[in-house]
């Protein structure tokens, strides 16, 4: 990744990835299962790593486009191991603990904004928790738009999902740059003629440095 980000002058709108980017939380435990799995087994006293294999293991796509419902694999799952459990309480315990904003970033959006950037989210993220995201976390009011794949139906990095973007901000690739954790999402952005930054844990400080030019436009 170099330090600046050519052609960064011409941009008028900031693609934000979620997990891994402005949510810091996402990231795999050594034992397979994600932080807020190994909460939910603990209070709930379900087995983590037998219901993420169960309900994302399998056919991810489906579940993340929203062709199938998580709650129904959650029920499914429950059934097949005989355990009491109210799929509910599991996206709860998934939602809150798996919500962590990076307030370095948050900084950055307030200072972009300032700059009259235009910001959206563009996420693969089911649709439950994509609303939970847009209303329950109040990232609705933070950016100009979210685009997640479970209700838009396409996700990155297929063509369709940056196609959508370019289309509801009417703005020529060019014009876009995406800040993505995945850099086979970073690749296929450029290879539309998107800006592209990889971002790495932490990367916070490098990431405001690579934007000053944009950042410099509050100033005039």
């Amino acid at each position: 990744m170099s330090e600046g980000i050519e052609g960064v002058e011409g941009v008028r709108a900031v693609v934000w990835d979620f997990d891994g980017v402005l949510n810091r939380s996402g990231r795999l435990q050594s034992d397979g299962t994600y932080r807020w799995q190994r909460i939910a087994a603990e209070e709930l006293g379900i087995n983590a790593l037998s219901m993420a294999r169960a309900v994302f293991g399998r056919d991810k796509a489906a579940l993340f486009t929203g062709k199938e419902d998580i709650l129904d694999r959650l029920a499914n799952w429950a059934r097949a191991e005989g355990v009491d459990l109210d799929p509910e309480d599991v996206l709860e315990l998934w939602f809150e603990h798996d919500h962590d904003p990076d307030p370095e970033l948050e900084r950055v959006l307030g200072l972009l904004a300032e700059a009259g950037v235009v910001q959206v989210i563009l996420t693969n993220n089911e649709a439950r928790r994509a609303r939970w995201i847009a209303q329950d976390a109040g990232w609705a009011e933070k950016v100009d738009a979210i685009f997640a794949s479970g209700e838009t139906g396409a996700m990155k990095p297929a063509a369709e999902a940056f196609a959508q973007v370019e289309t509801a901000l009417d703005m020529a690739p060019g014009e876009i740059l995406l800040v993505d954790d995945t850099p086979r999402n970073v690749e296929a952005a450029e290879k539309r003629g998107w800006l592209g930054w990889d971002y790495g844990p932490g990367g916070a400080m490098a990431l405001v440095q690579a934007l000053m030019p944009l950042l410099l436009r509050a100033r005039d």
